[in-house]
């Protein structure tokens, strides 16, 4: 066997050491096929996430963000903290309903990878903010809401259904979106915070810490909805996921989250 071949087998060795070594920590992973989430982030938000690379998601200015910490979390814990991989712990899927205990997608946000998509402060956000026409031909008065990664324009493909509809005219009503806010009972951002969340029909709707004021996250609750499911279905084709797939369900409430259901990109509920 020639010097070359030697020095060859003895690099391939050490690099299979090196990959398989369990001290490796999770910045300085070998190669490793970009994850679905990576994939999911770059479809839904491609002017925003342009790569991945050893375990990091790259961004449109060039800083990066790290994927996952390698920390493993209770669904508790999540509530709390969240790396990015951990937006995709659980699947959007419609046929999972009512949902069981703990089944909460897309209540996992990572507030340190939206604040960097949607803005860190009240002055950030606002700077993108929008005024969305909200069903007008059912009463309805502008609303606003972010135009990035297409937010306003979906909210507005889901106007202009509700609007042919007369029949959802009471639904419609006190429609409320951007709020710079903390979730009720908690320390954590609100979506609503973005501008990529929508509450409206309160009288119709259930929250599970006003039906159950006296539960925490981990309690078993007893599940409650009454909304109109057509509504539901157009917001979920445009983009939007509803808490009323969530086991701490929040009826009112949708949200724009391409990453998780994005029909036209192929990333849908089931």
């Amino acid at each position: 066997m020639n010097s070359n071949k030697i020095a060859l087998y003895t690099l391939l060795i050490i690099t299979i050491i090196a990959c398989s070594s369990a001290s490796v920590s999770p910045s300085s992973r070998c190669a490793e096929p970009m994850p679905d989430g990576a994939k999911r982030l770059m479809t839904a938000y491609p002017d925003y996430v342009v790569g991945y690379e050893d375990n990091y998601i790259i961004f449109w200015d060039g800083s990066r963000m790290i994927y996952d910490d390698g920390i493993k979390r209770t669904f508790t814990q999540m509530q709390e903290k969240q790396d990015v991989e951990e937006i995709f712990y659980q699947e959007y899927d419609k046929k999972i309903y009512p949902p069981p205990y703990g089944h909460d997608p897309g209540r996992y946000r990572c507030a340190e990878f939206f604040g960097k998509i949607y803005g860190n402060s009240r002055e950030e956000v606002i700077k993108n903010l929008v005024y969305v026409e909200w069903c007008p031909k059912l009463g309805g008065k502008p609303i606003l809401f972010t135009k990035v990664a297409g937010a306003a324009e979906a909210l507005k493909r889901v106007s202009d259904e509700l609007d042919s509809h007369p029949e959802f005219k009471t639904w419609i009503a006190d429609a409320q979106t951007f709020n710079w806010r903390t979730i009720f009972g908690t320390t954590r951002l609100s979506p609503h915070s973005y501008g990529i969340a929508i509450d409206m029909a309160i009288a119709h709707s259930h929250y599970w810490r006003w039906t159950c004021p006296y539960a925490n996250e981990h309690d078993v609750i007893t599940y409650h909805n009454t909304f109109n499911m057509k509504i539901v279905e157009i917001f979920e084709r445009n983009g939007f996921i509803w808490g009323g797939r969530w086991y701490h369900f929040d009826t009112m409430h949708f949200e724009y989250r391409p990453e998780m259901n994005m029909p036209e990109h192929g990333i849908a509920a089931n």
